[in-house]
């Protein structure tokens, strides 16, 4: 009859038939968990990747928000540093005019003036105070003329004091520095966006 013992060969192939279909599974359940790990790392690595993304675009949008808003400043101060020059050459121009204009009046009113008085006559009088940018004719001081020379006979000689034209020359100069020094005070200021800063006049 048949021998029941086993063999090893048959228990070899019994324990082969036991273990087969547990290592086939282990190697596809192996085989399954690494192509899932890797999935789950590639999965994390493009999330880090979009999030890196938008950090950088983030970064960036907000330096060319910065370079943008910087160069309309450097165009707003161009703008404005050339508008001051330009003011500041028709102030000049307008200052030149202005000392010529001075010049003549000051010729014009020594010459009217005469050697009648020891300093200032009147037409000289409203030429100085003109120039120091006060009104020609103050209305507390009566009117003088030529015709009140006689009063300045009781001064000394004409040859004491200062000439009319040079009491003159220095008020013009005096009053043409005193406008210089305003009109770049309030260049200055314009171009430092000070309140208050007023186009000279």
């Amino acid at each position: 009859m048949f021998d029941l013992k086993p063999t090893p060969l048959s228990l070899a192939l019994r324990v082969g038939a036991l273990l087969l279909p547990l290592a086939v599974a282990g190697w596809f359940g192996f085989d399954a968990g690494r192509r899932h790990a890797a999935s789950d790392w590639q999965t994390r690595l493009a999330s880090l990747d979009a999030s890196h993304a938008r950090a950088l675009q983030t970064m960036a949008d907000a330096r060319a928000a910065e370079l943008g808003a910087a160069l309309i400043e450097q165009q707003r101060l161009d703008a404005l540093a050339q508008q001051t020059g330009r003011e500041l050459i028709a102030t000049r121009a307008r200052l030149a005019d202005s000392r010529r204009e001075l010049t003549r009046r000051i010729d014009d009113a020594t010459r009217h003036d005469g050697d009648r008085f020891t300093g200032l006559g009147p037409d000289s009088l409203r030429v100085y105070r003109a120039t120091l940018g006060y009104p020609e004719r103050d209305p507390a001081v009566p009117a003088a003329d030529a015709g009140h020379a006689a009063q300045a006979g009781a001064a000394t000689g004409a040859d004491t004091g200062l000439p009319a034209a040079d009491l003159l020359e220095h008020a013009a100069d005096y009053g043409q520095w005193c406008r210089q020094l305003d009109a770049q005070l309030s260049a200055f200021l314009r171009l430092h966006g000070e309140p208050g800063a007023e186009t000279p006049e």
